[in-house]
């Protein structure tokens, strides 16, 4: 049962869990890495938008 995913959700899945760890750096270890956790709320921010920009592009080949 070795169900592959689509590379678009590879991306969207791994930037949540990026910025999911940035919010948690931020908030709860506010004093040794707050601005570590920023960092990471960008980075997974960028993975994000790779991510739906690969989806758009491949919803756009499925309509033509």
């Amino acid at each position: 049962m070795s169900e592959r995913l689509e590379p678009y959700r590879k991306f969207i899945f791994i930037g949540i869990i990026i910025i999911v760890l940035g919010i948690t750096f931020s908030t709860t270890m506010k004093d040794t890495v707050g601005s570590l956790g920023i960092v990471f709320i960008a980075v997974g921010g960028l993975f994000f938008i790779i991510g739906m920009s690969k989806k758009r592009k491949e919803d756009e080949q499925k309509d033509k």
